[in-house]
């Protein structure tokens, strides 16, 4: 096991580790850019609904671990739809 990878999960808050949160942030983790409610809803395969999603980023968000995305790094566009915003890892919750 790398040290990159107890660093990243040592950092993660208890509360945080419920195994839906815990796909969530290894995707986020893996992928290495920020992922929308609706990027991971798709990459869970239908494990994961819309809602569930967005109430796990939500309190991802509370817990400090992730953070809306400061710039849309897939287009110019912004996006409008709640479950189309991207968010991050945070520095205490990244690598």
């Amino acid at each position: 096991m790398s040290t990159g990878y107890r660093k990243f999960w040592s950092a993660i808050p208890d509360k945080a580790m419920h195994p839906r949160r815990v796909s969530m942030l290894e995707a986020l983790r893996w992928i290495g850019e920020p992922l929308s409610a609706l990027d991971l809803v798709d990459l869970s395969d239908g494990d994961l609904d819309m809602w569930e999603a967005a109430h796990h980023i939500a309190a991802l968000e509370a817990l400090g671990v992730l953070e809306r995305a400061p710039i849309e790094p897939r287009s110019d566009q912004k996006r409008n739809d709640d479950f189309d915003v991207l968010y991050g890892l945070t520095s205490e919750g990244g690598e």
